[in-house]
């Protein structure tokens, strides 16, 4: 079983996805008017039937608190919401797919526990980015065309910090929907002592139906096996094939 410390504090959620973007990223094209990512509305990752948005909205559970929409910068939309039964909030941004080197390096940053992001709910101050209690990146493994090196200073790695810091860490959890994250994510994570809780193996679709089955087992306490059947179950029935995903989704770094 999954264990959370700290229990009076609310649980938080920081999802943080690169939108699909065929001029700016090394990606497969898709349709122009999902791959504009400068256009989070019809974004294949965010506002199209299975983006991020667009699921969320249709999950009764989740209640939007609020919806940014920054004028400028490398965020172009972000959602506030907060679990109907539960005392957990999930932050969910949209990055202009052109800066997807800034999303992941947020994801690695917030990861490391070294980038604070903070957001005011009714008085309600929500700590996540560092202080996050899962950080979930969600795009195209843009490590495949740049070095984690350029992310992860030496100071964040795991031998530097205090035990204390080292315990709080390992109560952390990242998750990449991206293609063969395990690969290219496992060695910036894996120093950093966060645990992992879902990688991929093999090219993927990251749409939410997949990231919102891993939130729900975990916030259901469930065993990372059980998180990783549900996320290859929902992978599948979307995809339509045939049985789980299993071979797509692994909840451990690379050795």
């Amino acid at each position: 079983m999954l264990s959370f410390s700290c229990l009076a504090e609310p649980k938080v959620i920081h999802v943080l996805v690169a939108l699909c973007d065929n001029k700016y990223q090394a990606i497969a094209r898709v349709p122009a008017a999902i791959g504009n990512g400068q256009d989070p509305k019809n974004n294949l990752y965010w506002g199209a039937a299975y983006g991020f948005k667009t699921y969320f909205a249709k999950q009764k559970e989740w209640q939007v608190l609020q919806v940014n929409k920054p004028n400028k910068g490398k965020i172009l939309e972000e959602i506030i919401y907060k679990h109907q039964s539960k005392d957990v909030y999930l932050i969910a941004q949209a990055y202009d797919g052109k800066y997807i080197n800034d999303t992941v390096d947020d994801f690695i940053s917030y990861s490391a526990g070294k980038k604070s992001a903070s957001f005011l709910i009714d008085k309600t101050q929500i700590e996540a980015g560092a202080k996050a209690h899962l950080v979930v990146y969600v795009g195209h493994d843009a490590l495949m065309e740049w070095s984690w090196w350029n992310y992860l200073p030496d100071s964040w790695r795991w031998y530097t910090l205090s035990k204390a810091e080292q315990e709080k860490q390992k109560t952390r959890y990242a998750a990449v929907f991206a293609c063969k994250s395990q690969k290219y994510f496992t060695p910036p994570l894996s120093r950093l002592g966060i645990t992992p809780l879902i990688l991929t193996l093999h090219r993927m679709a990251p749409e939410a139906y997949s990231i919102h089955a891993m939130i729900s087992s975990w916030l259901n306490g469930e065993a990372k096996d059980e998180t990783r059947l549900k996320v290859a179950t929902a992978y599948s029935q979307y995809q339509k094939l045939s049985k789980p995903a299993l071979h797509i989704f692994t909840t451990e770094y690379s050795q």
